[in-house]
């Protein structure tokens, strides 16, 4: 009975033993990398947007603004970096240019064989530049689509905005992840 309660107590401070272990092996490993603007320069604390240029022919109100601004509320919300009006104050910057907007049938149906969605496709030409160290950390073509059903302006519209979100996304995931 007496080797029971030993045996049950060394199994105790085993299972103690290893929690412990786990604990202070996570303390470690968290304290060792983070995923917080990882891949920044430590220079590069602030950075300028100046609106996109717009060579699409989209005819759609404000696009490039509401791009650029986009970019610049999901940086702001999403990075550790500041925006900077003047690109002369910031570390970095970055420029794009709505290269293309196309519109066009993406699902066939029913017996008359019409299209029933459209996909709203948007190309943004971007480049991401250190201005400490005076060179280029990426120039890259960014698309994203949205489908939307044909004859639904808001729904148009929504696509649209959506599209906005997933370009402005998938630039600030590469300005913060990889170059």
């Amino acid at each position: 009975m007496a080797q029971t309660r030993i045996t049950k107590k060394m199994q105790k401070r085993g299972r103690l033993a290893s929690l412990m272990i786990g604990y202070w092996s996570l303390l470690v490993i968290s304290g060792c990398y983070s995923f917080t603007g990882a891949a920044l320069p430590s220079h590069i604390r602030t950075i300028s947007i100046p609106i996109f240029g717009d060579e699409s022919r989209s005819g759609v109100p404000q696009l490039r603004e509401r791009l650029s601004q986009r970019l610049a509320d999901r940086i702001q919300t999403q990075s550790p970096l500041v925006i900077e009006q003047s690109r002369t104050d910031a570390n970095a910057i970055v420029e794009g240019v709505v290269t293309a907007f196309t519109e066009q049938p993406s699902v066939i149906g029913g017996a008359t064989e019409r299209a029933t969605q459209n996909r709203i496709t948007i190309t943004v030409s971007a480049t991401y530049r250190d201005l400490v160290k005076k060179k280029t950390l990426f120039k890259e073509n960014f698309s994203a689509f949205k489908d939307y059903p044909i004859g639904n302006n808001s729904a148009r519209l929504q696509a649209i905005d959506e599209t906005l979100t997933l370009l402005s996304e998938n630039m600030l995931n590469k300005i913060l992840s990889g170059w």
